[in-house]
């Protein structure tokens, strides 16, 4: 039987049509008005870049339930390679939300014990995770981001072992692929149990569940009508392909409840000139440019698997400006992996400082000193003599941003003054009480003649 002959009955054909169309309108609609009022880049680049992928299931289904064997060949493979791309957009915006790796690092964590593994094999196996080690963070984020690398590999291997017809070793692949995607969605759980109450404020669940759903629903709906083409009840001459279109045919259907769902949990209107009247905006072709760009994704890529060894390490994510208090209550399992590291803890805990070699330093070394926490320093901490603050003092400053009268604008990055935005400005509102009050004292003075 002819791979093509596989169809469906006409109005489920064009049911699947109008559900597509309807859902790639109601996310170009989402995604347009991010764009417009495209206030806060390094956030919205990622809420867009999440929010495109309801459009690109939609086209993709639909090419798949009129068209599977060239859907099979050319589309999915798109579709599965930016369904793990989202993964990794939905853990970045997670960090930013949070602040950042170094705020996460240095001060979120630093209250919090180290947590354990929900599996009980992986618990008696693998340390607990203490994501105030940078190690374990860099462990965290390659665990997210191997999936994302991973999936093209895997999807250019199947095509291939679908054309030389190797069924072993496609079994192998698709073990290794299982295990990949374990991996990043286990990793992205633990990131989420670490810092769960630090997440609330941001409200996380209708985000997560719009990125897990989504994802969810193309994998377990798929087992589940290959498990009915296994026990013979989808059965039609060709029912791994009618299984298959009949997948990507719900799938249809299902986005238009997706596309609703994500323009509720990615919402435009906090970067409205209403929720940010001080803030301008970037020019929409330049937005384009800017949620489309792969610079972040590859300078990622790069720190997470070839140095993430030397980039990760306290060193390089020091606790200058953290409050004394959250590192005297730190728990004393992320104490000792510190100290572990050449950190020494004086003041009662409250101030740190690095050392050369693990143990005493010789007074000869003890200006290679690089205190840590408060700035006050003792003639206890160091010792007579040139250090490096004085050579710090010598160098003269650089004065010639504060001689500007204004910062200039990026060219690469044009923005827009939203006029409209002072509308609700703070200044605004001042201006209007003031003049309110002022008619309020003509009318008292016109009443009282």
């Amino acid at each position: 039987m002819d791979n093509e002959n596989v169809r469906l009955p006409i109005f489920w054909e064009q049911l699947c049509i109008i559900s597509s169309l309807i859902s790639i309108g109601i996310s170009v609609y989402g995604i347009i008005n991010h764009i417009l009022q495209y206030r806060k880049p390094i956030e919205q680049r990622l809420v867009i870049r999440i929010l495109i992928i309801v459009p690109l299931f939609s086209i993709t289904c639909l090419i798949a339930t009129l068209y599977p064997r060239f859907a099979q060949l050319y589309t999915d493979p798109i579709r599965e390679v930016y369904e793990a791309f989202t993964i990794f957009a939905f853990f970045s915006l997670l960090i930013l939300l949070l602040g950042g790796e170094r705020h996460i690092v240095t001060q979120l964590t630093l209250h919090h014990g180290p947590v354990k593994h929900p599996v009980y094999i992986l618990r008696k196996i693998l340390p607990d995770l203490d994501l105030s080690d940078p190690s374990d963070l860099l462990l965290v984020k390659r665990g997210v981001m191997q999936y994302v690398w991973f999936k093209p590999i895997y999807c250019l291997c199947t095509l291939l072992l679908e054309i030389w017809s190797f069924p072993k070793l496609k079994f192998i692949l698709i073990l290794i692929y299982n295990a990949s995607v374990t991996t990043s969605l286990y990793s992205l759980a633990l990131f989420w149990k670490c810092l769960a109450h630090e997440l609330i404020p941001f409200n996380p669940w209708p985000k997560f569940l719009c990125v897990k759903l989504i994802i969810f629903a193309s994998y377990w709906q798929g087992i589940i009508l290959q498990l009915l083409v296994y026990f013979g009840i989808l059965n039609n001459g060709n029912s791994g392909y009618q299984a298959y279109v009949l997948q990507n045919a719900i799938l249809c259907i299902e986005m238009i409840f997706f596309s609703l769902f994500h323009l509720i949990a990615f919402p435009w209107k906090p970067y409205s000139p209403k929720a940010m009247p001080s803030s301008a905006k970037m020019k929409p072709l330049y937005a384009i440019r800017d949620c489309f760009g792969s610079y972040d994704v590859l300078w990622d890529f790069m720190h997470a698997f070839f140095f993430g060894s030397s980039y990760y390490t306290y060193r390089n994510f020091e606790t200058h400006n953290v409050e004394s208090s959250l590192i005297s209550n730190m728990n004393a399992y992320s104490r000792l992996r510190q100290l572990e590291r050449g950190i020494r803890f004086k003041n009662n805990g409250t101030d740190k400082y690095w050392v050369n070699e693990y143990g005493s330093i010789p007074n000869s070394q003890s200006n290679s000193i690089d205190t840590i926490g408060n700035n006050n320093l003792n003639t206890d901490d160091l010792e007579s003599g040139n250090n490096s603050f004085e050579d710090d003092i010598s160098i003269g400053w650089d004065d010639s941003l504060g001689t500007q009268s204004f910062i200039p604008e990026d060219p690469n990055y044009p923005v827009i003054w939203d006029v409209d935005g002072y509308r609700y400005s703070n200044n605004i509102h001042t201006i209007r009480a003031i003049i309110d009050g002022k008619h309020d004292q003509q009318d008292n003075i016109v009443a009282n003649f």
